[in-house]
């Protein structure tokens, strides 16, 4: 996997995320469970969590539906667990509902 960067995200709670940012056309391995935010620049525009982000976002076709907002990379944050991922999606969607995107 192409990895542009790798930094981290912090949620309202103060609580710093690892993240992982891939270029905007990255197709990821089945079955990879995790948080993903869709940037524009250093602008987010969605976020979301999966059992299968690859599937989500090609099924979706989230890509697709921002490339005119400027589409430039897409964050991960692996989870395998579905309650910690809603609840760091939770931290972080307080910080970021500003800047999300209806899709």
């Amino acid at each position: 996997m192409r990895i542009l960067e790798a930094t981290s995200i912090e949620g309202q709670s103060g609580k710093s995320y690892p993240i992982k940012i891939y270029p905007a056309d990255m197709r990821f391995n089945d079955f990879i469970a995790g948080i993903y935010i869709l940037y524009a620049g250093n602008k987010a525009l969605f976020a979301g969590h999966s059992e299968n982000v690859d599937f989500v976002l090609q099924k979706s076709e989230a890509a697709t539906k921002l490339a005119d907002k400027g589409l430039s990379s897409i964050g991960l944050i692996r989870m395998g667990s579905p309650v910690k991922r809603q609840s760091i999606l939770d931290d972080l969607q307080a910080e970021l509902s500003a800047e999300l995107t209806e899709i």
